[in-house]
């Protein structure tokens, strides 16, 4: 087992009451010690704060940290945490309010941290999650991915939930030293996106760790079912993908200078306007981005075509 290393847990909180002590208590059991807490609370007008002043009531001053949010939605709550100067760690861990962790969780992302470390400057681990319903009942998994990941694949997916992340200290580093302000889409596509423009390492993990609950209140579910897919698409198809999509280019023009020539190469051609739809096309083709299901890759060149993309 793995015993160096302090894992700074970003649990970002707004009204759980009703499953965030499950989720600490899983915390709590984890194998892995060597870890504190920073919780970030939106406003939460529930029982979310009490619970968790409780929570670090009974560790050391310094184990559990209450923080508060900016107040701007989930993904600013975790970028104000990944920004903050006073959170440092060797490693960073995601975590959400209402999800459970298997008690190796920490430990299994660590290890494959450890066995990447002198590979490369920027490692980023996801995994795969179980879906359990409101009870903890099983119900599925998540997709199981098995193309390659890499920027190409970043620019128009996520490679796995922002809760079962975890990155090293060069990553957060990174983000901090950006001077400017921005907003994102979601931490986890934010943070596959920043390491594949940086060429960091991509670790996935097909293994699941998190029991990922799958309720009404989810501001963000799983990817699985026909609703959830066609929710999806008519979120591309109504523009809001564009919007998503000039965000994230906006972020990448902020890093620019870091970026080798051949991904500022494929950023290029991906976000280039064009007035006509062969052009739009055959831009993205040129891009040589993909998703990891290929009739979803056929699907994003003809919303390309449609200019719902850019």
């Amino acid at each position: 087992m793995i015993t160096q290393g302090t894992v700074s847990i970003l649990l970002g909180t707004y009204n759980g009451e009703k499953y965030i002590g499950r989720q600490l208590e899983s915390i709590r059991s984890q194998t892995y010690k060597n870890w504190v807490l920073y919780i970030s609370d939106d406003g939460s007008s529930d029982d979310t704060l009490k619970i968790a002043k409780e929570f670090a009531a009974e560790f050391p001053d310094g184990k559990v940290n209450l923080l508060d949010g900016p107040r701007k939605g989930f993904a600013q709550n975790f970028l104000s945490m990944l920004q903050n100067k006073d959170i440092h760690s060797e490693f960073y861990a995601f975590s959400d309010q209402d999800d459970v962790w298997l008690d190796d969780k920490l430990e299994a992302s660590l290890n494959a941290l450890y066995s990447k470390e002198n590979e490369n400057s920027y490692l980023l681990y996801g995994s795969r999650t179980t879906l359990i319903d409101e009870n903890e009942k099983p119900i599925g998994f998540s997709p199981l991915f098995k193309r390659k990941f890499c920027l190409e694949n970043a620019l128009v997916q996520s490679y796995a939930g922002g809760n079962t992340m975890v990155m090293n200290h060069n990553v957060k580093d990174f983000i901090e030293n950006i001077k400017v302000d921005f907003d994102i889409v979601s931490h986890d596509w934010f943070l596959y996106i920043l390491c594949s423009a940086l060429n960091g390492m991509i670790i996935y993990d097909s293994n699941s760790k998190i029991l990922y609950r799958q309720h009404g209140g989810n501001l963000v579910g799983s990817n699985l079912g026909i609703s959830s897919k066609l929710y999806r698409l008519k979120k591309i198809y109504s523009g809001e993908y564009k919007k998503w999509n000039e965000l994230n280019l906006y972020f990448l023009d902020l890093i620019k200078k870091d970026v080798c020539n051949k991904n500022k190469r494929i950023i290029g051609l991906f976000y280039k306007k064009e007035r006509f739809w062969f052009q739009r096309a055959l831009n993205v083709v040129r891009s040589g981005i993909f998703r990891q299901k290929k009739y979803e890759t056929l699907f994003f060149i003809i919303m390309a075509m449609l200019g719902k993309l850019n």
